[in-house]
């Protein structure tokens, strides 16, 4: 498999589609590392984890990321260093929605922490464990996109500029380190998926007719996969990937 034996850092890995990502990938021989900022869900997490292969090991990395700095995310570097060799993956999958409001009413300061969430933290963590990410064979930089990244949607806020952030940052990454590094970028709209954040944003939608975070998984996969890197581009939708990743 594409994962057994590599190290995976997962952001927002108490819920949703981190959550699953962890369980899944781990259940395929991978090393997880939770990092979240509830301490209780996370160990809930750990505790679900496979650990049936004899040399694999998880790590519980409990951080607010709206409170992330330079000097938090270096403490946070020394923790992986202390147990793994080199990092082969980070999913910058944790967000925060924020609120659904006009921009001339939007809450300054919960714009800021959607911001500094959603686009700050990704920010600091890829620059600060790029050194680990260096250590690996293919290793993986993922973050996660949305649909109102690529058109300005009203109401959607500080969350949509965010994911139009990402989407720069993805692509200045992928950029600065295509000849200069083993880094493989990509950016990936997982699309319409079954979690909390999309039934706060959509309340009245029937979650039966959504896919599940599950479903996601064999695109990861492929993200990790050595067919990846041959990949010419940096970003992905999941009604593309799905059919690159299931194919034969």
């Amino acid at each position: 498999m594409s994962v057994f034996n590599k190290t995976i850092l997962i952001t927002g890995s108490s819920d949703g589609i981190g959550k699953a990502l962890a369980l899944e990938f781990s259940k395929l021989g991978a090393n997880i590392i939770l990092l979240g900022r509830n301490s209780d869900k996370l160990d809930r997490v750990y505790d679900q984890l496979d650990q049936s292969h004899p040399s694999q090991k998880h790590l519980i990395l409990e951080a607010d990321l709206a409170l992330l700095s330079n000097e938090s995310a270096q403490e946070i570097l020394v923790a992986i260093s202390q147990e793994f060799e080199a990092l082969d993956g980070i999913i910058h999958n944790a967000a925060i929605l924020g609120t659904m409001s006009s921009l001339v009413d939007y809450d300054l300061s919960t714009w800021d922490t959607v911001m500094k969430v959603n686009l700050r933290a990704p920010f600091i963590l890829s620059k600060t464990l790029k050194v680990m990410l260096e250590g690996a064979l293919m290793p993986r930089l993922i973050f996660t996109s949305s649909g109102v990244a690529n058109v300005g949607k009203g109401f959607w806020g500080a969350y949509s500029v965010s994911k139009f952030g990402i989407k720069g940052l993805a692509e200045i990454f992928a950029d600065e380190l295509e000849t200069t590094s083993k880094i493989k970028v990509f950016n990936f709209d997982p699309g319409k998926t079954r979690t909390n954040m999309r039934a706060s944003a959509y309340p009245a939608e029937d979650p039966r007719t959504l896919k599940s975070a599950n479903d996601l998984v064999t695109c990861y996969l492929w993200f990790f996969s050595s067919d990846s890197s041959h990949a010419e581009k940096n970003y992905f939708e999941f009604s593309e990937l799905s059919e690159i990743a299931s194919a034969p």
